[in-house]
């Protein structure tokens, strides 16, 4: 495995989500199919809110095909029972019995009989596969292999055999369950567990104290309490919570919350709940609230399943059980359904891979998915590590432009959001983004569509203590908007820069073994060094995670591999940071050759040159010793049991394997372990072994078996020697060396010694098949190698991060070479972002960029003789903000299958976004107003300040957000009377170039924000004078906002789009979206196409007349938000509370006239002087 293998001492079992659903197709045009990749699924509450909000054209339903892998059976277990009771006849009429046995820990009579009945049906068909696929579920649900069917069957078997306890183990079984829930609930007691209030979004402070009281009493009750007189008496323990991937104890995380995947903000937006002392009322309503769209989620599911059938399902959920990365490597070997693929299952298990070959195999008449144009991948990140997660599902991500890959991460890493990120992909954000192939996509635009208010909020609350920071990234592939012919026009590195790159991220992959930041620690202050100390034991990478990130970013890249390797191994010999570099050296050159890469040390004829000359023992019955071979340590049961308290008490103990002879020291993290018995026949290379595995894991009684692979030339001259399993050195782990020892070493044995080692030419599974190792890390072949590299990265001084593009261009037109070698003037200009025209006199070149670059800037190389012109364009792409005045390029489109796809703007369905008004009551908590300010960053607020003088800097993003404040608060009656009617007036030109009307304020309750369901309407002097509106409001737009809102304008309408455009829609005719660019204001250049224009316009016929039913089109427009890891973000929880309208907010005198702020109408004062003096503080939030 290329994670490091962790002691199992103790597994959370996490049956239901602790973020908010969202939906899984919210950046898909509706027209596509979505096939679907969930890692870590965790609960299905991201698919039951698809299924209920994912827009569709026509009213057809998109088809939906989500494949969903979890570690722990029990997950999926508790997953497929939900789908196959929704899938039963009158499923509505049993919802509130639903929800009981999915989210109570404690169970009704009624809703347990409803639970052991559904098993009762569910066991039998969990017989094999045939039997599955013959019975009444196999149209919804279907499974990914025979092990996850026998997985999943296990938990429902053990869920059935409660209800045939007898009296005395029944109560055995309840007093064991109960001690278990009590276990839990001692962690938090004295703590305020705020986590469900990401919940709320925008009304999160509403619930502060309601959802922490919320969570104590769900926890002391086992039940949701809605406030109903007609709740049942909950007595039983609800057996889907009981067993888990742990056993039979109750391993349920501390930090469950029913609530925590849904979306509170619908039951409080419209309240009018103070801010303070709302508990008693906010708690029924937010538990309503969640029950509600648990059941309106589940009627469209049902809705879906009824108009399924084996031949057409509008949803197919696939479940696989097993490791995330496992599973994902599988799907790319070119046989996965084989009956061996060379890849374990997951930690702690020997089984390989083996995926149903009727829906996996080249030959199978309704193939699974291989490849997603949406992979989720939860909180892994947290888990796994970052350069373990992308390089394994990078390339299962369909090659589209709307193809999006999600990561997730809730535990907070370095000081800043900022220095978060780059913690995570280790180096520079451009630079790693472009070794991989992806982008996150608000990176490039510089904004999102998503607000993260609730976890600034809770951050600004807990800090120092935060223990949780939520951040979800958009990932997309950089060739966005090329050519759509999908060719990738390769990226080329010089060979020396690359590797010392490529060892900066080595250093930075494995920075815990570097001595330098350990002794750091000691200089932070307590509660900082005891939370770098608690997560110090949390180390994701082996090399074989480093050798599988250079195998994928070898597909990627294109240059001399050999030489790039031959440089990378220097630099990591020579390395004197990392104290064990050189421990884990062997290991490295191992997981290189395995990942295809040439060692110009090492082959086949080296080895058996080596082998002549030492004559191992080890290897004297083996006629041949191939290059990589696989050694296994049995360790006696005693052993394990003397220090198993000791392991599982110590957080989460790292195992790794070492060889020592003499004074050689090699050490392996890249293992596999497994409980069990090995079985052991044949000699020499023939030598084989099966693991039989005992599932009861560390609470049984057998023998721990663990392998690695090895380089048969460490073995040959470490032959001598012995092979050890020990503990890994890290600051949690410390207190373990007064019973191990300073080496750590849980046990040792002479690599001779065939009691306890073995020496295998493959690796032993739990199948009379052993595992080939040849070919197990290598992926496929890059295309890169077949084109010519016309785009080459260059690096900077220090070789850390990409500072410019160079594209190479052969002038082969004749008339151009003509213009060329005549001397000809040689130009270049921005098209956009990525896209610069190369002139060569009347000769033009359109240059396509993997990422935006200064072409305004560049230099140019020109060869007249050879007939070719270099770009050399520096990169734009950085943390580091700033204003600017032209930022229309930030709103960027591509067309996919003829189709606008969208950059970094979500889609909705309107719909389903529930409408809401907000209370005049003057005591309720005015959310909206503080929601929509966080739209302006801290650096923004200043630049507004500073844009009031004259000669600023424009900076277009602050006068747009500045437009939509304003529109927002309008539109909300905020500001006065409630405006609904808009138009956008640019000044210079005297046009009204657009009228906006405004039909209702939403809730996007899946991006914790709000939107206006609009209409807009071309803004000529012919049809503005056939509109029947009396009274609009005009925003002033300047010549860069205007066209800014001419590339905004048409995103805002395709994103909520549920018509088809027209064959002969503008946008294909022009190629262009928006259309017309660079027109601004102009209003006889509409930017948007006429094909949703008059469609579903029947709310404004009656209101506005037929004309503006005529020409208008719906959009959904939402404020725009800066990128949390790009910008500090946020307000204080100071700001929340408004001033007191009766006292001067400078001098606090009250009793007399008050002049308001101009600004922001919200602070007063009795004087200039104290308006003056109250500037340099009121400042940073007048909005």
């Amino acid at each position: 495995m290329s994670h490091p293998l962790y002691w199992p001492g103790r597994i959370f079992f996490y049956p239901v989500g602790n973020t908010p659903a969202i939906c899984l197709t919210e950046e898909l045009p509706p027209e596509h199919k979505a096939d679907v990749l969930l890692l870590g699924c965790g609960d299905p509450r991201h698919i039951l809110y698809t299924a209920y909000a994912d827009a569709s054209i026509l009213n057809e339903p998109r088809k939906l095909d989500v494949t969903c892998c979890d570690y722990d059976a029990a997950v999926l277990a508790r997953n497929t029972l939900l789908f196959t009771l929704l899938a039963d006849d009158a499923a509505e009429d049993r919802l509130s019995s639903i929800w009981n046995i999915f989210y109570h820990i404690m169970l009704d009579d009624s809703s347990l009989l409803l639970l052991i009945e559904q098993c009762r049906k569910l066991v039998p068909l969990t017989e094999s596969l045939d039997s599955w696929r013959r019975g009444p579920y196999a149209h919804v649900v279907t499974m990914c292999s025979l092990d996850t069917l026998s997985e999943i069957g296990r938990f429902w078997k053990l869920w059935l055999m409660t209800s045939n306890f007898n009296a005395k183990q029944a109560k055995r079984f309840k007093e064991k369950f109960q001690d278990g829930v009590k276990n839990m609930r001692k962690r938090y007691e004295n703590n305020v567990v705020m986590t469900s209030m990401r919940s709320a979004g925008p009304v999160a402070p509403v619930t502060l104290f309601a959802v922490s009281e919320q969570f104590k009493r769900f926890w002391i009750t086992g039940v949701t309490d809605d406030g109903s007189t007609d709740t049942k008496l909950a007595n039983n323990p609800n057996p889907t919570f009981a067993f888990s991937l742990f056993g039979d104890e109750f391993a349920v995380h501390y930090g469950t919350d029913p609530i925590s995947g849904f979306h509170l903000a619908e039951a409080l937006a419209s309240s009018g709940l103070e801010l303070s002392n709302t508990t008693a009322s906010v708690i029924p309503k937010v538990v309503q609230a969640a029950r509600q769209q648990f059941s309106t989620w589940c009627r469209g599911v049902i809705r879906r399943f009824q108009n399924s059938s084996a031949s057409s399902a509008s949803l197919m959920v696939r479940m696989y059980a097993g490791e995330a990365l496992a599973f994902c490597q599988a799907l790319r070997y070119p046989n996965a359904s084989a009956a061996h693929t060379p890849i374990f299952t997951a930690p702690w298990r020997q089984s390989v891979v083996q995926l149903d070959d009727t829906l996996y195999s080249p030959s199978a008449s309704s193939p699974a998915p291989t490849s997603f144009n949406v992979i989720e991948t939860s909180n892994l990140l947290d888990h796994l590590g970052f350069q373990n997660l992308l390089p394994v599902t990078i390339p299962l991500l369909f090659d589209s432009s709307s193809s999006t890959l999600y990561t997730e991460a809730l535990l907070p890493a370095g000081d800043s959001p900022a220095q978060g990120i780059l913690d995570h992909v280790c180096g520079n954000l451009s630079t790693i983004s472009l070794l991989l192939g992806v982008v996150p996509s608000a990176y490039v635009s510089r904004f999102t569509t998503r607000s993260n208010t609730a976890e600034t909020m809770m951050q600004s609350i807990t800090t120092p203590f935060s223990t949780q920071y939520h951040e979800r990234l958009a990932w997309k592939h950089i060739n966005f908007g090329h050519p759509s012919d999908g060719r990738h026009e390769p990226v080329s590195f010089s060979e020396t820069p690359l590797a010392r790159k490529l060892f900066d991220i080595y250093l930075r992959m494995f920075s815990d073994e570097d001595l330098s930041k350990r002794m750091a620690i000691l200089s932070l202050d307590k509660p900082k060094a005891k939370r770098t100390i608690q997560s110090s034991g949390l180390i994701h990478y082996s090399r074989r995670s480093f050798a599988l990130l250079l195998a994928h970013i070898k597909t990627k890249v294109h240059c001399d591999w050999n030489k790039v390797i031959d440089d990378l191994e220097a630099l990591i010999l020579e390395d004197r940071t990392l104290i064990t570099g050189s421990n884990f050296y062997q290991e490295m050159a191992c997981q290189l050759h395995l990942a295809g890469f040439s060692l110009p040390w090492f082959s086949p004829a080296h080895v058996r040159e080596l082998r002549s000359q030492e004559d191992p023992p080890i290897f004297r019955a083996w006629s041949a010793v191939p290059e990589v071979v696989t050694v296994v340590l049995v360790v006696p049961r005693h052993v394990i049991a003397k220090v198993q308290a000791d392991l599982s008490g110590a957080g989460t103990p790292i195992l790794q394997c070492e060889i020592r002879a003499d004074f050689k020291h090699n050490a392996f993290a890249s293992i596999s372990g497994s409980f069990g018995k090995l079985e052991v026949s044949g000699e020499g290379e023939n030598k084989t072994a099966v693991v039989v595995e005992d599932r009861a894991g560390i609470n049984g009684t057998s023998p721990l078996i663990v392998s690695f692979s090895v380089l048969s030339t460490t073995l040959i001259y470490t032959s001598g020697g012995t092979v050890g399993l020990a503990v890994r050195s890290t600051l949690g782990t410390a207190g373990l060396t007064q019973k191990l020892g300073l080496e750590m070493c849980l046990f040792k044995a002479l690599l001779t010694d065939e009691r306890h080692a073995h020496v295998l030419a493959k690796a032993p599974t739990t199948g009379g098949d052993m595992v080939n190792l040849d070919c197990s890390l290598e992926p496929p072949k890059s295309d890169t190698e077949r084109q010519s590299h016309l785009i080459h990265a260059e690096m900077n001084k220090s070789n850390t991060q990409v500072q410019s593009l160079t594209a190479h261009v052969d002038i082969v037109d004749p008339e151009g070479q003509a213009s060329l070698t005549s001397g000809c003037a040689v130009t270049v200009e921005q098209l956009s972002p990525n896209k610069a025209k190369l002139h060569v006199d009347q000769y033009e070149h359109v240059i396509s960029f993997p990422f935006p670059v200064d072409a305004a800037n560049a230099k140019l190389r020109i060869a007249r003789k050879s007939k070719y012109v270099e770009v050399v364009a520096p990169m734009t792409l950085t943390l580091n903000v700033k204003g600017e005045a032209n930022i229309a390029g930030n709103f960027r489109t591509a067309f996919d299958c003829g189709v606008p796809t969208l950059w970094s703007m979500h889609r909705v369905n309107l719909d389903r976004c529930p409408s809401f008004k907000l209370s005049r009551s003057r005591n309720a908590f005015d959310w909206f107003r503080p929601h929509v300010e966080l739209t302006f960053s801290h650096r923004e607020r200043a630049s507004r300040a500073r844009n009031t003088l004259p000669g600023s800097i424009p900076d277009t993003f602050v006068s747009l957000k500045d437009s939509l404040h304003c529109f927002f608060l309008s539109a909300a009656g905020l500001e006065g009377a409630t405006q609904r009617e808009f138009s956008l007036w640019n000044p210079e030109d005297d046009e009204f170039y657009a009228t906006i009307l405004v039909t209702d304020i939403r809730l996007d309750i899946g991006s914790h924000t709000v939107v206006a369901d609009s209409w807009i309407i071309p803004g000529s002097n012919d049809i503005r004078d056939k509109l029947k509106i009396a009274k609009v409001l005009s925003i002033k737009t300047d010549a860069y906002e205007s066209e800014a809102w001419r590339y905004l304008l048409p995103l805002f309408i395709e994103r909520c789009r549920t018509w088809k455009h027209k064959p002969d829609c503008e946008y294909l005719v022009h190629n262009s979206v928006p259309l017309y660019p660079g027109f601004g204001s102009d209003t006889k250049k509409v930017p948007w196409c006429s094909c949703g224009m008059g469609i579903g316009t029947e709310v404004l016929r009656e209101r506005y007349g037929s004309v503006s039913a005529k020409y208008a089109t719906r959009a959904a427009i939402s404020p725009l938000f800066p990128v949390s890891y790009m910008e500090k973000v946020g307000l204080d929880v100071g700001d929340l509370a408004e001033p007191d309208p009766t006292k001067c907010v400078a001098c606090g005198k009250g009793g007399i006239s008050l002049s308001a702020c101009a600004r922001c109408k919200k602070a007063k004062y009795c004087s200039k002087d104290c308006q003056v003096k109250d500037w340099k503080t009121h400042k940073k939030n007048c909005v």
